[in-house]
């Protein structure tokens, strides 16, 4: 059984390190940690694990330190992790069958997270054997891979999956890093201003710094160097073109931007970013067939990434499949065809935020005059009734005249949450019905609800109705109420007088 070592660079990793080697002990067979200037207690949670630790100066290469770390490793293999970085749980038989394999490097899934929760993956060689002249190589986002293909080594790509956590610390922290990088980038930008791999990353970290416009200037750079010089694989360039693309859309150049994303998806077909970009920039054209043929295309692909199949692309947001379908839906319903957004609705309709967007995309379009949204907000009512969805049914009807209709749509409403502007409407559908009383029962309670925006109004109608049932002194009150709130308003002391005058007359 080939023999496995962890190697690792860190400084200050007290917070991070235990979950990191808690995450491999059992995986292992040692676990090799460089240190280039802990004060904390990093070097005394390393040894905890039983880690052997080597320190060196940081000399501002990490390549300089990783090599190190692969120097006094004694394995057939090396696993290279970062702190921030987690071996995800059931890994440890994926790994052990692909170390016995007839390969030298072999890819992983880095599943990144940021503050916000939201997830990418990039795919990098964080396994391969160890061998004389293997080594990395540049200063930052160093790189294992060219050294592995000079002494013919042969690579493939795993389902094993890391899960890094480094995106997801504060504001402060993250700037300091993005500085740190750039610095070291621009070091290497001064001894090769051609070399396309610097030039990536120094975009990249500059946007990530929020200085887009020059971010943007070096990704163009970057790309814009001849494929038969370029050091940047496909892959890498695919997600050039999808950031450059993004861009254009923010810009205003709708046309450039889809020409960036169809140069995307031909480098990199196995994707989602490309296409569902296009997608949108199809919507936003009103373009709802070739819209809909991009999301289709985007979420086959995010199936079979989620289901284990390696991206072509070197770096891909994921998706919810919920937000494709939902944008597939829209599609559907503006080319008529509803059996196809039902199919869509029942894969996002379990998304609160998505069931709430697509009823408000539907009560738009029947503004615009589109019967056929009365007809599936209907539905969606069957298949997933809420307060919310009656709420907008109970307004259509009362638009539409169909006071009956309103007034079972509002009770129903009321099942799910007692709201006061349910209620208020209630009580005037009511009212309009003629059943009085129902009303009665329904406004009555305004009584104690002073706070209520809907307050003054339900009083108001709840006096009325009292009058019209000649129950004088409940309508007294209620304008005793209103004049509470209006103090100067002289037509409802005129009214009180009279209702005063109707109660001190016998009858």
């Amino acid at each position: 059984m080939p023999r496995l070592s962890l190697c690792m660079i860190v400084k200050n990793e007290e917070s991070f390190l235990p979950g990191c080697l808690e995450s491999v002990k059992d995986v292992v067979d040692e676990i090799i940690l460089v240190d280039t200037g802990s004060t904390d207690k990093t070097v005394e949670i390393a040894h905890s694990y039983g880690a052997k630790v080597f320190f060196l100066e940081w000399k501002n290469d990490f390549s300089i330190a990783r090599n190190e770390s692969i120097k006094h490793a004694t394995g057939d293999w090396i696993l290279v992790l970062d702190a921030d970085e987690r071996l995800n749980p059931g890994q440890k038989e994926k790994i052990r069958k692909y170390l016995n394999l007839s390969f030298d490097g072999l890819y992983v899934r880095i599943l990144n997270t940021d503050k916000d929760g939201k997830t990418s993956i990039a795919e990098y060689p964080r396994l391969f054997r160890k061998k004389s002249g293997v080594k990395f190589e540049r200063k930052i986002h160093e790189q294992i891979s060219p050294s592995i293909l000079k002494v013919g080594g042969k690579f493939a790509k795993t389902d094993i999956t890391i899960t890094h956590l480094g995106y997801a610390q504060d504001d402060e922290t993250m700037r300091k890093k993005y500085e740190r990088n750039l610095q070291i980038l621009l070091e290497e930008f001064q001894e090769n201003p051609n070399d396309a791999y610097t030039c990536y990353h120094i975009g990249i970290t500059k946007i990530l710094m929020q200085e887009k416009e020059e971010g943007i200037k070096f990704l163009e750079k970057a790309i814009s160097i001849p494929k038969e010089i370029s050091n940047l694989g496909d892959s890498l360039r695919a997600q050039i073109y999808n950031i450059l693309g993004r861009y254009e859309i923010q810009i205003g150049n709708i046309s450039q931007a889809l020409e960036y994303f169809v140069k995307s998806s031909k480098l990199a077909p196995v994707q989602v970013s490309s296409y569902y970009q296009a997608g949108l920039v199809y919507m936003r054209k009103s373009n709802f067939t070739l819209a809909k043929n991009f999301f289709e295309k985007a979420l086959k692909n995010l199936h079979s990434v989620l289901r284990g199949k390696t991206l072509d692309i070197a770096f891909e947001n994921l998706f919810e499949p919920e937000e494709i379908n939902f944008k597939l839906g829209i599609c559907y319903f503006k080319e008529g065809n509803l059996n196809k957004v039902k199919e869509h609705l029942l894969k996002f309709i379990s998304s609160e935020q998505l069931y709430t967007e697509f009823i408000d995309f539907l009560v738009e379009e029947y503004k615009n005059g589109n019967k056929n949204a009365i007809q599936l907000i209907r539905y969606i009512s069957g298949v997933k009734p809420s307060f919310y969805i009656f709420k907008v049914l109970s307004g259509i009807s009362q638009v539409e005249g169909d006071l009956e209709m309103a007034v079972n749509n509002l009770k129903l409403a009321l099942q799910f949450k007692d709201d006061d502007e349910i209620r208020y409407n209630l009580g005037v559908c009511l009212a309009g019905l003629s059943k009085f009383n129902e009303a009665i029962d329904v406004l009555k309670w305004f009584g104690t609800r002073e706070d209520s925006r809907f307050f003054y109004d339900a009083i108001k109608l709840l006096a009325l109705l009292y009058l019209g049932a000649g129950e004088f002194q409940n309508a007294l009150s209620c304008y005793e109420l209103m004049l509470k709130h209006n103090p100067t308003d002289e037509l409802i002391k005129a009214r009180i007088n009279s209702i005063a005058h109707k109660l001190t007359i016998p009858s």
